[in-house]
This record gives C-alpha cells, sequence and structure tokens, in this order.
C-alpha cells in the first residue's frame, strides 16, 4: 500500500505500530456503529496476535491458529451450557477434560491453538453454568478482532520475512566482496597482514538464522531450500576467515612471478562472481555459478629434485594451501547460488 516492501522492511517499527493502530481503529468503529457488547475482547485479540509479530506469513498463521482455537474451544464451552444448572460439578469435570486434552496437544505444531482452545473454555464456560449470551459475544468478538488481523496484514504495509531474507542474503554476499576484495589488494602490497574483525558477517547470519521461522511460514515450497542457503553461507563464511586472517607470505612472494599474475587475475574474478551474485540476489534474478567459470587451476611447478631447498615443503604447503582455500570458496559459492535461484528466482510465485 504506497510502500515498496523493502522501504517497510528498512522501517519496520513505524509501519507495525501503524498497522496495530489502523486495525484497533477499524475494530473500535465497528464496536461503536453496531453498539457490539464486550468489545475489549476484540481489541485483545488484535494486540494480543499482531503485537508480538511484525511479519505476515507468522501474522496470518497465528491469526488462523486462534481462530481455530477460538471456535473449537467455544463449540466445546457451548455444549457444556446444554447441562441442567444444578449439576455444576459434573460441569467442572467436565470442563477439566476439555482442558486436559486441550493442553495434551499444546507441546505439538499446533500449540498456539490448542493453548486458545483452553482460553476460550474457561471464557465460555469457566464460571459454571450462566450467561450464555456473554460467551456469545466473547466468542463473536475473538472472531471479528481475527478477522480485522487478516485484513490489516495484509492491506496495511504488510511486512515480508522473504523480502527481509532477500536484503540480508544480498548484504552478506556484499560483505563477503569487500572483505575478499580488501584481501586481494594487501596480497599485491608490501603492507604488513592485518587481521579483519569479520564480525559483520556472523551478525548477518544470525539475522538471517532468527527470520527463518517467520520465512518458512510465507515460503510454500521445500522449507529446506531455506535451510539450505543459510547452511551454505555458513560454508563459505567459515572459508573466507581462514583464507583472509591466514598468512600468506609466499603467496603475497608469488604475485612477484607470472603465476603471481595469473593468480591476482582469478582473485578479481572471484571477486566479480561474488558482488555479481549479490547484485543479482537484490534483483530476484539468480544465474548459477558455475565451477569452470572461474579459473584457479594455476601452475605452481615445483623445482628439480636436484636442487630442492630445505624450506621447499612449507612453502609449497603455503601456495597449495591457498589455492585450496580459493577452490573450496569457488565450490560454495556455485552451491550457494544453486540453493539461491531456487528460492529467489521463484519467489513471486511461491511466496505468500
Amino acid at each position: 500500500m504506497f510502500f515498496s516492501d523493502r522501504f517497510i522492511i528498512r522501517h519496520q517499527a513505524i509501519f507495525h505500530l501503524a498497522r496495530i493502530v489502523i486495525a484497533c481503529a477499524i475494530a473500535l468503529l465497528i464496536l461503536h456503529l453496531f453498539s457490539i457488547p464486550h468489545g475489549s475482547w476484540a481489541l485483545i485479540t488484535i494486540i494480543v496476535v499482531m503485537g508480538p509479530v511484525s511479519y505476515l506469513g507468522s501474522v496470518l498463521t497465528k491469526a488462523n491458529q486462534r481462530l481455530l482455537g477460538t471456535l473449537v474451544g467455544a463449540s466445546l464451552g457451548f455444549t457444556l451450557y446444554l447441562l441442567p444448572m444444578n449439576l455444576s460439578v459434573f460441569h467442572d469435570v467436565i470442563l477439566l477434560i476439555f482442558i486436559a486434552v486441550a493442553m495434551y496437544f499444546a507441546h505439538g505444531r499446533h500449540s498456539y491453538a490448542a493453548i486458545l482452545v483452553g482460553i476460550t473454555l474457561v471464557l465460555v464456560a469457566g464460571t459454571g453454568p450462566g450467561d450464555l449470551e456473554v460467551a456469545e459475544w466473547r466468542t463473536l468478538n475473538v472472531i471479528l478482532g481475527t478477522v480485522i488481523n487478516y485484513a490489516c496484514g495484509r492491506l496495511f504495509f504488510p511486512s515480508r520475512a522473504i523480502v527481509h531474507f532477500q536484503m540480508l542474503v544480498s548484504e552478506f554476499l556484499q560483505l563477503s566482496s569487500d572483505y575478499y576484495l580488501l584481501h586481494s589488494q594487501e596480497l599485491a602490497s608490501d603492507d604488513e597482514h592485518m587481521e579483519y574483525n569479520m564480525k559483520l558477517l556472523s551478525v548477518n547470519l544470525a539475522k538471517q538464522r532468527s527470520l527463518m521461522v517467520h520465512v518458512q511460514k510465507e515460503w510454500h515450497g521445500d522449507k529446506q531450500e531455506i535451510a539450505d542457503i543459510v547452511i551454505s553461507e555458513r560454508r563459505v563464511l567459515s572459508i573466507l576467515e581462514n583464507l583472509i586472517n591466514s598468512r600468506w607470505e609466499t603467496v603475497t612472494k608469488l604475485h612477484q612471478n607470472t603465476t603471481g599474475l595469473e593468480l591476482l587475475a582469478a582473485n578479481e574474478t572471484l571477486f566479480e562472481t561474488i558482488n555479481q551474485l549479490s547484485l543479482e540476489v537484490d534483483t530476484g534474478e539468480v544465474k548459477q555459478v558455475l565451477t569452470q567459470d572461474i579459473e584457479l587451476n594455476l601452475t605452481l611447478s615445483p623445482p628439480e629434485a636436484q636442487h630442492v631447498p630445505t624450506d621447499f615443503s612449507e612453502q609449497n604447503i603455503n601456495q597449495f594451501g591457498y589455492l585450496w582455500l580459493n577452490h573450496q570458496l569457488v565450490q560454495y559459492l556455485s552451491a550457494l547460488s544453486f540453493c539461491l535461484s531456487k528460492v529467489f528466482n521463484h519467489s513471486p510465485d511461491k511466496a505468500k
């Protein structure tokens, strides 16, 4: 509604507040317009469902479970009104049995719905056989609040977790390319080795992991596809940490010969690949990175056996170790690009 998904995500707190206020205003308007009694339950429902979560998928899921729990709890509660008024003890025993069954399912997939069954049972029939009209109005108001949650969640500034996740993945790749570029520039210079603080990447991944539960509620495809992206990024980060924060003295010397120029070209290609992948995620048109597109098959010819220096082993382990880490980075980027293409190239079709 008037604002892009990304703008809403960047100012999420403000739009979340606006969404709740609009929902409460609509509820108050309906309550006053039709003089609906016990209207506070509609407002309570809106605040309880929409207040703790701001992402569309989570709001709709919670509203679904609240509606289900309310209808089931109200139906069971209303059956207790069929009992004669003088059987209050029997009424309480049946009520406790219903609550016990609901709490049994409170540890399952639909835990929130099960809890709402118990709460609604208490609201409708918890005080024993009594005023049926009050119970009916309470139930109606909860249903009204749930319907308003549905409408406002979709119509007023919907905050989509899949879009936020896409922004974080693009940021992760952009940061990775920036770190890799700094590393390549350091190797090509005579400057002293620096330890880079890669906390930004770790913080980014932590945000993605906390967002996964919301993303999976909006994602209609295989939920594992979302998890695979975060797993692949974790592998990329692990390689980058080893690659960037290790000392590569012999590799720095290697840059002074022809093979070193080839290595610099390979570093540049790899940087451009990561940067391009970040842009593709941002636009939602991800192309799979093929390992053969990045040439890392450099020639490191060992010296003749009769002239092997004493430090031959250390130098070559250093050089081949560096190339192996770059090779692994390419492999992980290729796997990551495949995961990204399955999610972001089809997000309009598979996301709510």
